[in-house]
């Protein structure tokens, strides 16, 4: 099981901030892959497109895994570190809990492709929490949905380390001081 050290992923809950800080890690320069579930969504948005949660949620979370693996794969060309917004282990977590299929390869990719031993997790921030045309769920959702999204990477052996509630420079700086000492 190989892993790529330079590869992080901040994951957590819903609106806690993720987006906005690998936005600012963009631009400074370093090299984001944004989050595949969003990412899909706005191409079939702008495609008028059919292959969203709401009209079959099992072709769409397919779809996410395996965006997921090819940007990992795509990842190992950019300069590190990379940033990933959400990674492989939480997609699988949530199609087991939405019942969905999983393909027996997929539990083999996510073991043959791991990211840095340090995962980022941003908690549930009320203060901060919006709605928007992409996130609708109130904010007692998006706070349920946090342990589910944060428990793969513990139960898969990654160290999690809590972004404080703070400005994005602040938790950029947080952030790339934590790189810099190996995500300890």
């Amino acid at each position: 099981m190989a892993s790529c050290e330079n590869f992080y992923v901040i994951t957590g809950a819903s609106g806690a901030g993720k987006s906005t800080l690998l936005n600012a890690l963009g631009e400074q320069g370093f090299s984001v892959v944004p989050e595949a579930a969003l990412s899909i969504v706005h191409e079939q948005e702008r495609l008028g497109g059919t292959l969203l949660p709401q009209t079959n949620l099992q072709a769409f979370m397919d779809a996410v895994m395996e965006r997921n693996i090819r940007a990992y794969d795509a990842a190992k060309s950019l300069p590190p570190p990379v940033f990933f917004d959400r990674g492989i282990p939480e997609c699988i977590r949530h199609m087991q809990l939405l019942g969905l299929d999983i393909e027996p390869a997929y539990i083999e990719e996510s073991r043959a492709r791991r990211y840095a031993n340090t995962v980022f997790v941003a908690e549930p921030w009320p203060e901060i929490y919006v709605c928007d045309q992409w996130r609708q769920a109130p904010f007692a959702r998006a706070a349920r949905s946090f342990e589910p999204t944060v428990a793969p990477y513990v139960q898969a052996g990654y160290t999690t380390c809590v972004l404080p509630k703070v400005s994005v420079e602040q938790r950029l700086a947080f952030i790339l001081d934590q790189v810099a000492m190996g995500g300890k």
